[in-house]
């Protein structure tokens, strides 16, 4: 280039840096916004959905009858988001609508608490696109907010680092599309919280350093997000990833006396403590619904490795090579396919840079705990020998899966990479880089190498410009492969150009945030579908219709894998299944098991006459199979036949109240389980009580009428006549949190046939009245008033503290 030009192009990239030192931070958000909006344009501009349904298409009452075209927008990872939180939005949202409190939720389980399941997010301010916008026109600006904030707190935090402009761009963005970023995206929850990761740390850094209260007072305000985000297991890491780096930054952070240390850390706690009260509406009632449910089972022995959370080691190599068994979006076999839990993908570019600041000296005492954040990280979801059975005994890590701690290890990745970066604009140590770049290359290479063959390699090239669904593993695995050896020659480029100092002012970090920001859109690429709800969101079948119309005759349940439980609750239907978060008590899941082997509350595996026992108890009057189903079982014949789906009335179902003849007291659950599953127990004349429950006679010999005469979100109003004393039972789920009351005077809930509720009436007409009171919520909204008293009175103090004039002498 002639001499002109160069000095030209120089002047020209001074005025840029110029701009960016004037305006840096509006200029980052710029730039995030920029790349939030081309990772989700689909969704922002184009009228698209980022509902995952499109898989439903595939099972009854919908795969005949829906055309072609749907199945690219297909994801069999993103499953859960389908089948439960995306319904768990429609539902939460029409009662916020409807202006009821969400207490109880009717359609599932036999009814099961709402307000309770956590993972709706309640509180949190990334689901309120999701309550005052179109769903799902909510659902994509939610996602974006998600990654602007996860990428604009690692900018900031990353300045604080005493870090360049593109250095930080280079971790945001990096952290903004790292593989845990991607994979949870519309799974809601994840990544509410994760994106609070880099802020936490941001304000630590600063009270770490400055000591200052207001900072501490905006760190209470991440923790009750956190809190209220909807996923304890992520809160959980999260947190302790602030806890753990305010004290790792106390004890290395240079001039700083040992009271103004333990002023930080004192700090620290408060804002740990008072962001705990705020959080307690929705943690309390939270922790209450799910003692001695099915879910904190799971979560107990997930978090101990059973199989299904389990990562193999070789997931290690997705650090380098994410689609070595291919994306999940694409329905590709081989392997431990799963990306969810099995991804360590941060980027070709930052994990190089990451390598390049650990192999070079200087700035350990920032650098250091990010070092061992990302080997945590990387060691505890490998299950690391002495360090994985210590963290699992942890108290707390002992409920959670902590495969997801690969969390730590991408954000460490992250703001690694700035170190490293910020070292090779400034050209320190270039024979270390070059060093580290090359063996970046030649570990590529030599992979290359051990998969190579002429057929393999012009698939693989094929296979890197045109996707199909027909790869083979070793085109699959070669073809992660070459991207990583393209993106690691971009930087190699990258590098050539810093030799020319001109070249190097004009934006070598430009550059580099650029590669890293194609690789990551690459990686993330179709992994989310974003197509048009008609293409992406199931129609209303003639089946679903049927149901709809007979809605208030009783609840339904799909077989197998026709409508899956919870999308029912989309068409305002009530299940006997569910997946709700708490996960059902473990007696009715008992229950399940007991008159259903190999199913469990979220799938009813088949049509038999143990199955038609478990739908009568809990009030399944309709059963929707496969089109050509049919049915041996006694009780049950087709009502509605169709190209979608057969639907199946069970004569059998018990009412929504009923009066049983003759009343059992059993000692244990055991003994009450046996008796319901027992076919000559009929379950509309005899009903089974705990003994516990029970002072006096049991009513016995009792006949009459019952049946529901008002019913709101919290309550079932009941109207019996009885010719003498007896149990009256309602088909609904017993729960803590209900209580009841025969015309108006308190009476004592009995658990009834192991999982329903009934209540002991006298002779004559009376008004039975059940109301729920969510368990906890009057004591955690009493600690978050208390803690949000607090928060203002800190707030307060700031406020005079700042107006105080200064003191004169």
């Amino acid at each position: 280039m002639p001499t002109g030009e160069k000095a030209l192009f120089a002047s020209q990239a001074k005025r840029i840096r110029r701009r960016l030192a004037a305006h840096p931070h509006r200029t980052a958000a710029g730039l995030l916004g920029l790349l939030v909006l081309v990772y989700l344009w689909p969704v922002l501009l184009g009228g698209g959905s980022l509902v995952p349904t499109a898989v439903l298409m595939e099972v009854a009452p919908w795969h005949a009858v829906v055309g072609h075209g749907f199945e690219r927008y297909v994801n069999y990872e993103l499953g859960d988001v389908t089948v439960s939180y995306y319904p768990w939005d429609v539902l939460a949202r029409h009662a916020i609508h409807a202006g009821t409190f969400p207490a109880w939720n009717p359609h599932a389980f036999a009814g099961t608490p709402l307000f309770a399941n956590f993972e709706i997010a309640w509180l949190s301010p990334f689901s309120l696109p999701l309550w005052v916008l179109p769903l799902n026109y909510g659902l994509g600006v939610a996602a974006a907010l998600k990654l602007w904030i996860a990428g604009f707190g690692t900018y900031l935090f990353i300045r604080s680092l005493r870090l360049g402009f593109w250095p930080a761009m280079a971790a945001a963005v990096s952290y903004t599309l790292c593989a845990f970023s991607v994979v949870w995206l519309t799974f809601g929850v994840f990544g509410s919280i994760a994106a609070l990761l880099p802020w936490g740390l941001w304000l630590v850094e600063r009270i770490v350093r400055e000591g200052g209260s207001a900072d501490a007072l905006w760190l209470t305000i991440v923790i009750a997000l956190a809190g209220v985000g909807g996923h304890p297991g992520t809160a959980l890491h999260v947190l302790t990833a602030v806890a753990l780096y305010a004290g790792a930054r106390t004890a290395l952070v240079r001039r700083r006396t040992r009271a103004e240390r333990v002023r930080g850390l004192l700090l620290v706690g408060a804002a740990f403590a008072v962001g705990s009260l705020v959080a307690a509406v929705v943690v309390l009632p939270a922790q209450k619904a799910s003692v001695d449910t099915l879910g904190a089972l799971i979560r107990r022995d997930g978090a101990a490795g059973l199989p299904g959370t389990h990562m193999p080691f070789g997931a290690i190599r997705t650090a380098l090579f994410p689609e070595w068994w291919g994306r999940p979006s694409e329905h590709l076999s081989g392997g431990a396919s799963r990306f969810r839990e099995r991804t360590f993908y941060a980027g070709v570019v930052p994990l190089i840079l990451a390598v390049v600041a650990l192999a070079s000296p200087g700035a350990w005492r920032r650098k250091a705990p990010f070092a061992l954040m990302g080997a945590l990280g990387l060691a505890i979801p490998l299950h690391a020998p002495l360090l994985y059975p210590l963290v699992i005994h942890l108290p707390l890590f002992d409920q959670v899966q902590n495969q997801r701690l690969l969390l730590w290890f991408l954000f460490a990745v992250a703001v690694l990479s700035a170190f490293g970066l910020d070292g090779v604009l400034a050209a320190r140590a270039p024979r270390r880089t070059w060093a580290v770049t090359g063996g970046a290359l030649l570990v590529g290479l030599v992979v290359a190498a051990t998969l190579l063959d002429g057929k393999t390699f012009t698939r693989a090239l094929g296979y890197m410009v045109h996707r199909t669904d027909d790869a083979l593993p070793a085109t699959l695995a070669l073809t992660t492969v070459l991207w990583w050896i393209v993106f690691a020659l971009g930087l190699a480029a990258v590098l050539l150009l810093l030799r020319r100092r001109w070249l190097r002012i004009a934006g070598a970090g430009t550059l580099v945030v650029l590669l890293v920001a194609v690789d990551l859109l690459h990686f993330g690429h179709g992994y989310n579908p974003m197509g048009s709800a008609s293409a992406m969101v199931p129609p209303r079948t003639p089946a679903i219709a049927y149901l709809q119309r007979h809605g208030g005759d009783g609840r339904i349940a799909g077989i197998g894998t026709a409508l899956p439980d919870d999308w029912s609750t989309v068409y305002g239907l009530s299940d006997i299944r569910g997946y709700d978060a708490p996960q059902p008590p473990l007696r009715l899941a008992r229950i399940f098991a007991a008159l259903d082997p190999g199913g469990q509350p979220s799938i009813v595996t088949r049509l038999s006459q143990s199955t038609v026992r478990l739908m009568s108890l809990l009030g399944g009057r309709y059963a929707v199979a496969e089109p050509d189903a049919g049915s041996e079982a006694s009780g049950l014949s087709p009502v509605y036949r169709g190209p979608d789906a057969t639907v199946f009335f069970n004569q059998a179902a018990l009412p929504r109240a009923f009066v049983p003849r003759s009343v059992e007291a059993v000692e244990t659950d055991d003994a009450g389980i046996a008796a319901v599953a027992n076919p000559g127990f009929d379950l509309r004349s005899q009903a089974v009580v705990p003994a516990a429950d029970v002072s006096g006679a049991l009513p016995g010999g009792a006949t009459g009428t019952a049946g529901a005469v008002a019913e709101d979100d919290a309550g079932v109003t009941l109207q019996t006549r009885l010719r003498r004393r007896g149990l009256v039972v309602l088909d609904d789920q017993y729960m803590p949190g209900w209580t009841v009351t025969v015309d108006g005077r308190p009476a004592r809930a009995l658990r009834t046939d192991v999982v329903l509720r009934g209540v002991v009436v006298p002779a004559g007409s009376h008004r039975v009245v059940w109301r729920y009171r969510v368990p906890g919520l009057r004591a955690g909204a009493a600690m978050s008033a208390t803690g949000v008293l607090i928060a203002l009175v800190w707030a307060g103090v700031l406020l005079l503290r700042r107006r105080r004039p200064p003191l004169r002498v």
